[in-house]
């Protein structure tokens, strides 16, 4: 690792310690760009060339859980937070597809 660190230039050396207070402060990229006033673009272009350096592991997708809901009521409450700090809302039914495609696209985004 140390031969990986100090093949960095100070640009990278700084999103590096940026991302890892990230991760410390539990907050997702863009929150945490928008607290410390950094430009969240320019964030996620730090990670990604970390990312191809190898100095950080590329990203996984979030995985989820097939789930069923009985008995739901036409006028039920739903939010669903997901593991990258995007939550989504809404009341009533919803069919199954739209759920989906609407889970994928939140999915992808931080």
């Amino acid at each position: 690792m140390q031969n990986i660190m100090s093949s960095l230039t100070k640009r990278q050396r700084y999103w590096l310690q940026h991302i890892h207070a990230c991760e410390a402060d539990g907050k997702n990229l863009s929150e945490y760009a928008a607290t410390h006033g950094i430009a969240v673009q320019a964030l996620y272009a730090g990670r990604s060339i970390l990312v191809k350096k190898g100095v950080l592991p590329a990203v996984r997708p979030a995985r989820f859980q097939r789930v069923q809901v009985l008995d739901a009521h036409p006028d039920s409450q739903w939010r669903i937070g997901l593991p990258n700090g995007v939550s989504i809302a809404f009341v009533g039914d919803v069919d199954s597809g739209s759920l989906a495609s609407i889970l994928n696209v939140a999915a992808t985004l931080e």
